[in-house]
């Protein structure tokens, strides 16, 4: 069975793996294909074909480092989910939504969109609040993945999902700011994390009883190291900051929160399907080591974000990252946030590095990746 997390010497581990000259093909990596499920941190491109490209993420400078032009991913350059793919030698992961066509996924499928909630809309609406958001939540993603088992003609052969990599990005992050920024108390937040929680231990059961056999499941980040958060919850009581970093105890208290439960489930889906690989990624104990000591992973901003507004983190709610107003720091590869929200393309593959590790001691950099099939 996998080890329940990824601690700091596995990551550094890892990128000295990654840091290795040989190329892995598709047909020699570990894994056939990948299938991604989450919010905005894993979209690569589904928010932008459901708004006819008029997402923020679909202006420039977004993907200006790896790309050189916008693709819907929330970063100057690639996330989590491409890293990964690189590292077992896959192809970058098509989004579903966008990418439906004749090309099909035999080498996976990315279902994540940008905003997405673990819950439904139909629980919030249950729950009195106000809901102004599409409903693009695990269920929805969940009923996409359906759809496209439905169709074997674009699938690989019968074994590929349990030769497939799947990952539950970070996913939550959502449910708590819909709440935080409506103005509702810190407690309706906290009231969510249970139900948040049993929902991904419910989608990841549904996929492993599907077929899947390797499950790599996102914690939720630093909510108080974020300087859209910082932004909005800004206060002048000393005490709420950690003094170390900066951030906001009480939203980094929500996330470890969020964690702990998650991990739990996780703890009970191991023993449901003890023939599953489930895997937590703890992203939130590789942020923190970066917000803790940014100057051994090259960083010099931790909560300003590279692009944006003015304001005391260089985030303004009115004025977002592809604005024409907006400013752009000439070095986002020693930043962590690329917009306030999201992380720079450097940053992502800090803590992606360490979740590579999944495909295992003989995995190297793969150059197979080819931007022009997105």
């Amino acid at each position: 069975m996998a080890s329940s997390s990824f601690p700091l010497h596995l990551i550094l581990l890892a990128i000295n793996l990654l840091l290795l000259p040989s190329v892995v093909t598709p047909s020699t990596a570990r894994y056939s294909a990948i299938f991604s499920f989450g919010d905005s941190l894993a979209d690569t491109g589904n928010l932008a074909f459901f708004s006819g490209g008029k997402d923020q993420a679909n202006r420039p400078p977004y993907g200006e480092t790896y790309f050189h032009r916008p693709n819907g991913r929330y970063s100057d350059g690639r996330i989590i989910l491409d890293f990964i793919a690189q590292t077992t030698g896959l192809p970058l992961v098509r989004p579903y939504p966008a990418g439906r066509g004749s090309e099909g996924f035999v080498y996976g499928a990315n279902f994540a969109v940008a905003g997405a909630c673990a819950l439904s809309n139909a629980f919030y609406e249950a729950e009195g609040f106000n809901v102004t958001w599409e409903d693009y939540s695990l269920g929805t993603q969940l009923k996409w993945f359906e759809q496209l088992l439905s169709s074997p003609s674009v699938l690989a052969p019968n074994d590929a999902l349990s030769k497939s990599l799947f990952i539950m990005g970070e996913i939550g992050a959502n449910d708590y700011s819909s709440v935080l920024v409506g103005d509702n108390p810190m407690e309706s937040a906290q009231a969510l994390v249970a139900p948040v929680a049993r929902a991904i231990g419910a989608a990841i059961d549904a996929l492993v009883r599907t077929g899947a056999k390797t499950v790599l499941v996102s914690g939720v980040f630093p909510l108080g190291c974020v300087p859209l958060f910082l932004t909005r919850f800004r206060t002048r009581n000393a005490e709420a900051y950690d003094p170390a970093t900066g951030c906001l105890k009480w939203l980094n208290e929500l996330s470890q929160n969020h964690n702990l439960l998650l991990q739990r489930e996780l703890r009970r889906l191991r023993r449901a399907h003890p023939h599953s690989t489930i895997i937590y990624a703890d992203i939130y104990g590789a942020m923190m080591a970066i917000y803790t000591s940014p100057s051994q992973f090259g960083m010099r901003s931790t909560l300003e974000a590279c692009c944006g507004g003015e304001g005391p983190y260089d985030y303004n709610s009115s004025v977002t990252c592809g604005d024409p107003t907006s400013t752009l720091c000439s070095d986002p590869w020693s930043y962590v946030s690329w917009d306030g929200l999201h992380l720079t393309e450097a940053a992502y593959q800090i803590i992606a590095n360490g979740a590579g590790i999944v495909a295992g001691p003989n995995a190297q950099v793969s150059h197979y990746a080819n931007v022009d099939q997105m």
